[in-house]
This record gives structure tokens, C-alpha cells and sequence, in this order.
């Protein structure tokens, strides 16, 4: 289906592109009304994991109590630390006593943890993101910065990273902090829980599976058994629609539940070749999440198109060029793009602008040089995870332009000045 979309996408762009005034192109703008979905939610956001694009939103910047949603974010400073070589996989860790008696909290999900035993980070890790075990969080956290305290400074340092400047967060795994004892964050109500807007944990998902897609190897998992010296336990993941037979190919990424939060739930599913990130906060009960979740995606699956714009065949305009043997060269996109557009509009409402790095671009000029920046968006589009309204994307020189002779050169300046 989307390859024929692709197809139809490149030949509606090259058939309906007209020129709007200098240095802007725009399709004709169709009145198109989608269907309205209000999901039973507290807030949601849809977005493409790619392009950061937001695909469906309600309340998704105010900020609600995430439960274990918030053991992404450990989870992705983590994966940094692998990655950076920081800690291994293998590296081994004991609990304290404070987590030792959390994991064996059955008001709690957990993997029982014993004193005196170590474990390694895999196996914390996959406990962490297939069961959601709150005492193998707390340990990871150690194992990277040492303390509760210490791990809770860095989670707070890494969302600002990350662009989230108006999270709370008191814990490593999301719990109410009365749960936490002695390893409980300095001066934090008991009441106390960590607090993000949809969109956060959008941004959150969107950074892990861009820069850690091994992630989802993990997070796939139905189950996993967690050795102890020999004892196991089988643990099951708490996402239900792993094993779901709608057909969206749901693989990741993590649920989340407590008296504050309610039921939430990130997830994301690739479909078709195109991933989607979905994040749902405070649904009424387990069900619920599950199944508005399906209705969110289902929603856009039906309402939307994937709008390819091929690199090689689109968004040709002309870049004004100074003391050159051509008075202007045509600019390509730098690389092939897409969208999320509304179904069943003859006449698309993509916007695309064309803006010259400079006012004034000098002779010579190398084929394939960066000579501005292209800018696209949908007209009513909700805009992009990182704040911006549109799609960016290089401009390039579409062939050589060669200067002009020195001496003709000097002439064109003199006149200029005179």
C-alpha cells in the first residue's frame, strides 16, 4: 500500500507545485476536515519516530505522574553508558538492603532481589523494561552514578539535554516516593511522584529508538526468566499488545500505572516501513490504554497518507547567484523526505519554502553544495517534537556554477559602489 502511496505522492508534488512568489513553493491548499478523536485519556501524542512530525495530540504539553514510564529515560542513560563504554553489560552489582526490601514488596512489580547476590546489568536491564521491576531500576541507577541521589541529578541533567525543561522527577522507576526509604530523593514529599507531559516521554521514546534501536529487541520480549543463582523467574511483559492480533505490529515500549498516574502506556509500532511513537496518560483502567492505543493508530492509519517526496525528482527552485557565468542554479532537497498528510485530498496542503543561506551566494559553485535550507509543513499540520512547524532539510546546487572572468568581476563591484 505505501509503496503505491510513494508513487502517488512524487506525482501529485510534480503535477501541483506552483510558484506563490519568490523563493516559496506551495501546493494548492484543499479544505479537508478529519474526523475528530477523543480519546479516553488524559493526554496523548502520535508522532513519527523519523521526522519528529506530531501526527495527533490532546493536552500533550501539561504535565501528569507517569508511574513506570519514567524507566525510559533511565533506560536510555543507560544505553549512553554502554554505549560510551562507561559500564558493560556484564558488569555485576548488589543491592542494598532499602532495595532488597522494595523488590520484595508485593504491592510492587518486581524481580526478587537478595542480599549479599550480584546481577548483572543485562539481566537488571531486561527485568527493567519487560516486567517493569522497580528494585532492578533503583540498582542500575547505582551502578551508574552510585546513589539514588546522585542517579536522580543525572536524570534531571539528561531531560534538559533532551530539550525537557518542565518534568518532575524524584525516582528512578516512577514510584510515589513514600515506596522508596532511605533512598528516597532529599527533601521530596512522600507523595511525590515524577511527573512528565506526553510530549516529554515522546521526545524521551523518539531519542532511544534513534540513537538505541537495540532497544526494541528488549522491549518486543513477551517474556524473559531472570536467573538468581539458579532460581528462576519467569517474568511476563506488562504490554499486552505485544501479543495482540489487530495486526499493528505493536514492539515496544513500556507501560506505567499507579494511583496518581492512572494507566499509561508508550508504544510503537512499525508498520508498513514507517515507525510511530504513541504515548497515552491516564487511562481509566489496564484495558483502556491498550485499547485507545489501537484507536489512536488505527485512527491514522485511516485518515492519513505517508507523503514520500523523492530527492532526485522534487522541490527544484532556482537560487539567485552573483559574479556567476549563471545568474542563478537550481537547488534539490538534500535527501528523500516524507509526511503524514490527510487521506483522500486531491490537492494536498504541503507548504514548502526555499530559503538561500545568504542574501548574496558568490560564484563558483560546486555541484551538490549547500546553498540554503528548505522548509515543508502541512497546512494545519500540528507541528514537530522539537518545537519547530516544519520539516527541514539542505538545499543543494543542482549543478556547477562557474565564476566569471576577474576583470569582468572588478567592473560589475565598481559599478556597484558607484
Amino acid at each position: 500500500m505505501f509503496k503505491k502511496l510513494k508513487k502517488l505522492g512524487i506525482s501529485i508534488l510534480t503535477s501541483l507545485i506552483i510558484v506563490t512568489g519568490v523563493g516559496q513553493l506551495s501546493l494548492i491548499k484543499a479544505d479537508q476536515t478529519l474526523p475528530q478523536l477523543d480519546l479516553e485519556a488524559k493526554s496523548a501524542i502520535a508522532i513519527d519516530a523519523k521526522t519528529g512530525q506530531i501526527i495527533y495530540a490532546k493536552d500533550d504539553k501539561q504535565t501528569y505522574p507517569v508511574a513506570s514510564m519514567s524507566k525510559l529515560l533511565t533506560a536510555y542513560i543507560l544505553l549512553q553508558a554502554i554505549h560510551e563504554e562507561k559500564i558493560t553489560w556484564e558488569t555485576k552489582v548488589t543491592p542494598t538492603v532499602t532495595e532488597v526490601d522494595i523488590s520484595n514488596n508485593t504491592e510492587l512489580t518486581n524481580v526478587p532481589l537478595k542480599e549479599g547476590h550480584s546481577y548483572t546489568i543485562k539481566q537488571l536491564y531486561q527485568a527493567m523494561l519487560v516486567g517493569s521491576a522497580n528494585a532492578a531500576t533503583m540498582l542500575i541507577g547505582n551502578s551508574i552514578s552510585g546513589t539514588q541521589t546522585k542517579f536522580i541529578d543525572k536524570m534531571r541533567k539528561t531531560a534538559k539535554n533532551l530539550g525537557i525543561t518542565d518534568a518532575k522527577i524524584y525516582s528512578a522507576n516512577g514510584l510515589t516516593a513514600k515506596y522508596l526509604g532511605d533512598e528516597r530523593y532529599p527533601n521530596t514529599d512522600e507523595n511525590a511522584e515524577n511527573e512528565f507531559s506526553v510530549r516529554d516521554m515522546a521526545i524521551i521514546s523518539q531519542k532511544l529508538i534513534e540513537k538505541y534501536p537495540e532497544i526494541l529487541e528488549t522491549t518486543k520480549l513477551t517474556k524473559v526468566d531472570f536467573n538468581d543463582n539458579g532460581e528462576i523467574t519467569t517474568v511476563s511483559n506488562t504490554n499486552e499488545l505485544l501479543q495482540d492480533n489487530s495486526n499493528l505490529g505493536i514492539d515496544g515500549l513500556k507501560t506505567g500505572t499507579s494511583d496518581a498516574a492512572g494507566y499509561c502506556f508508550a508504544s510503537t509500532t512499525n508498520k508498513d516501513g514507517h515507525r510511530i511513537i504513541t504515548i497515552l496518560a491516564g487511562a481509566k483502567d489496564n484495558d483502556a490504554r491498550f485499547d485507545q492505543t489501537k484507536n489512536l493508530l488505527n485512527y491514522i492509519y485511516n485518515n492519513y497518507d505517508y507523503l514520500a517526496i523523492s530527492a532526485d525528482r522534487a522541490l527544484r527552485q532556482n537560487v539567485k547567484v552573483k559574479y556567476g557565468e549563471q545568474s542563478s542554479v537550481p537547488a534539490t532537497i538534500g535527501n528523500n523526505l516524507s509526511l503524514w498528510v490527510p487521506k483522500n485530498t486531491k490537492e494536498r496542503a504541503l507548504q514548502i519554502k526555499l530559503i538561500p543561506k545568504s542574501s548574496t551566494i558568490e560564484a563558483p559553485i560546486k555541484q551538490g553544495e549547500v546553498v540554503g535550507e528548505y522548509q515543508i509543513s502541512v497546512a494545519g499540520n500540528l507541528g514537530f517534537i522539537d518545537g519547530s512547524n516544519n520539516l527541514k532539510t539542505k538545499a543543494l546546487s543542482d549543478n556547477n556554477v562557474e565564476g566569471i572572468n576577474i576583470f569582468i568581476k572588478w567592473w560589475q563591484m565598481l559599478t556597484e559602489v558607484i
